[in-house]
């Protein structure tokens, strides 16, 4: 196994424990002018929240901010220095209505370019190094902007070996992975990000067959669906013969979700709440457990 590439260099994976697989410590997207919270700026209280996590038994966070949703490298370092949580940071673009003008002149072997001198050399010219590259996908189809984008992310793979995490809003899934494989992806290198926005069983079943990595990652939103669905979900996937194939993950990316910040559940919340409950609920074993918050983590993001 090889090296998780983090804001401070690169880290052999089997040092790092748990991890969890899509967050946000510092962001500041355009559509925070309409909803404040969507900001995560101060980022004193990011690390406060990641001490917390650490405490309760985390490792590492893998910071999902893209080039275009207000990512700062440099505090990301900062974070990850002052708090001792191993952070991988993350090149790529969000949905197309994100994209800066200048994107949209440039073909996908540009675009892969720009990927590939991320991971290799570091972003912004900061020296900070990505250890993932991350595609959006619209929520009903694949915008035309969005597809140039993915087959960028496969050519950049196949130069640095990074993994693809993707956004997507829950029933484009077959698609999005179909296109990333007539690009050249492996998608055993390949995180299919929001599973759980769609809790389908025909939906997830079916992607889970073409061999990518399923990222449960909604958990705490209860405004979409109550948690036992989220449950129910990993069970299904569990009795499909999924364990080696599920990242589990909270996507607390809004400023309002940290404690720190007066909010909740917190970056503690997964382990101190929702891996007791699995247990239970489930009868999973220590070991089911490890394999998806370590095993599977590392299997992805080991890849330097």
């Amino acid at each position: 196994m090889g090296h998780f590439r983090t804001v401070l260099g690169d880290v052999e994976a089997d040092k790092i424990g748990i991890t969890y697989t899509h967050e946000h410590v510092y962001c500041i997207p355009h559509t925070a002018k309409e909803d404040p919270t969507l900001a995560i700026t101060n980022i004193e209280s990011s690390i406060e929240e990641l001490k917390s996590f650490k405490e309760a038994g985390g490792s590492a966070l893998v910071e999902g901010t893209v080039i275009d949703y207000g990512r700062n490298p440099e505090k990301m370092a900062y974070a990850s220095e002052k708090s001792g949580v191993h952070l991988i940071a993350t090149t790529g673009y969000y949905l197309y209505n994100y994209h800066p003008e200048k994107l949209l002149k440039l073909d996908a072997e540009a675009i892969a370019e720009k990927f590939i001198q991320e991971i290799q050399q570091g972003m912004d010219k900061t020296g900070i190094r990505a250890g993932q590259i991350k595609c959006a996908v619209s929520l009903r189809y694949i915008h035309e902007n969005e597809k140039k984008c993915l087959k960028a992310a496969a050519i950049a793979q196949q130069k640095t070996k990074a993994p693809i995490w993707i956004h997507h809003g829950g029933i484009m899934g077959v698609e999005i992975l179909k296109f990333l494989e007539q690009s050249g992806a492996d998608l055993s290198k390949v995180v299919l990000g929001h599973m759980d926005r769609n809790p389908d069983p025909y939906d997830y079943k079916r992607i889970a067959k073409m061999g990518s990595f399923l990222s449960i990652d909604n958990i705490a939103r209860v405004y979409r669906y109550p948690i036992q669905t989220n449950v129910d979900m990993l069970g299904d996937l569990l009795e499909e013969g999924c364990l080696n194939q599920i990242v589990i993950s909270g996507d607390f990316g809004r400023s309002n979700y940290f404690k720190s910040n007066g909010g909740g559940p917190g970056l503690t919340w997964i382990l101190e709440y929702f891996l007791p409950r699995i247990q239970e609920s489930l009868g999973l074993t220590e070991e089911e457990i490890r394999i998806m918050m370590e095993e599977n983590p590392k299997k992805i993001y080991g890849c330097f």
